[in-house]
């Protein structure tokens, strides 16, 4: 959990041994927008395994997958409330509580994952996630990044091979203010809709291209109707177990601390097969007439870093956002 959910854990952790009471058992519910079949919808079914058997059976978790229970910021809104427990996707969906949030996924802008990491790690970052807790009531089980989502790819119905053949794309994102006005000022035609509809729109040609976390490439099957696939690097990603602080705070220290296990062991996991995984599902999309190409990311590197000095000089961005990155760059070395 973030800082201040730690500090709580240490002080219920004292608490229960004193009082010696356990809580009861739990169900809680949890929504993905991955399909079940898919690389990370298989791991968040083994965490939720992992905590019902390191739990002994008082806390269950029913995972929701491909998005059954609605689109992500209608879960989170549910979570914030408890009527939902957790959510698992990107950390930048609690942009919605705290716009900060939304420019640690900013396309182009980090030197690489380290960096990302490093960051994700520093009191900058860890100040926003406390805010969200304490006016919405979600924190975050474990910290953000270990749990790795791999590069992310650009998938097209046209080969793109250049910075110059993505201007007046057409280019499915979804609903982050921030990740469309930059993709905007890369030249790009975006359109806002939900990751269940993207098919069927590049099918029909509403759009001609999505980004993606490589490894959801071939389960939400894109790439037979979009059979190019780029490497972008565009920015890092991780999935957070999103959680409503009151289901959290309602089951025993001991379970806390299994719950914490399992999402260090899952995390542990998906960094040692992630990139196995993938491999193998490239060269089945290749076997079916897919092509894939690496970008030469530097134009884009390029035009986004004008992007976020325009950002900063007009007040946009977050006070001292790009002095946290900056430091980060050495901070963890």
């Amino acid at each position: 959990m973030t800082k201040n959910v730690y500090k709580a854990f240490a002080l219920l952790t004292t608490t229960a041994a004193l009082i010696g009471t356990q809580a009861g058992a739990e169900t809680w519910r949890m929504s993905t927008k991955v399909p079940s079949e898919s690389f990370e919808g298989r791991l968040h079914q083994e965490f939720a395994d992992k905590v019902a058997e390191y739990t002994d059976g008082e806390v269950e978790i029913q995972v929701y997958p491909s998005e059954q229970l609605g689109d992500a910021q209608t879960v989170l809104e549910q979570v914030s409330s408890g009527i939902i427990d957790i959510f698992v996707d990107d950390v930048s969906y609690l942009n919605r509580f705290n716009e900060d949030i939304t420019w640690t996924s900013a396309p182009f802008l980090f030197d690489d994952r380290p960096h990302w990491e490093c960051f994700m790690g520093s009191d900058y970052f860890h100040d926003i996630l406390n805010k969200i807790e304490e006016q919405d009531n979600i924190g975050v089980i474990g910290e953000v990044g270990p749990f790795g989502r791999g590069f992310r790819v650009l998938i097209t119905q046209d080969e793109v091979t250049s910075y110059e053949d993505v201007q007046d794309l057409k280019l499915r994102l979804w609903d982050n203010q921030m990740i469309v006005d930059v993709w905007t000022a890369l030249g790009t035609d975006p359109l806002v809709m939900a990751w269940t509809d993207v098919y069927q729109s590049l099918q029909t040609g509403i759009v001609e291209a999505v980004t993606s976390p490589a490894i959801l490439v071939e389960s939400m099957k894109f790439y037979e109707v979009a059979p190019h696939i780029a490497r972008t690097d565009e920015f890092n990603q991780a999935n957070a177990y999103m959680i409503n602080l009151g289901s959290w705070d309602g089951i025993s220290p001991e379970d806390q601390e299994a719950v914490l296990r399992a999402y260090g062991e899952i995390s542990a996991k998906a960094r040692t097969e992630i990139q196995a995984t993938f491999d193998a599902s490239l060269k089945t999309m290749q076997e079916q007439g897919v092509k894939y190409t690496e970008l030469d990311t530097a134009p884009f590197i390029k035009a986004a870093a004008s992007i976020y000095e325009g950002y900063e000089e007009e007040g946009k961005l977050p006070a001292g956002f790009l002095t946290a990155v900056d430091a980060a760059r050495t901070s963890c070395n």
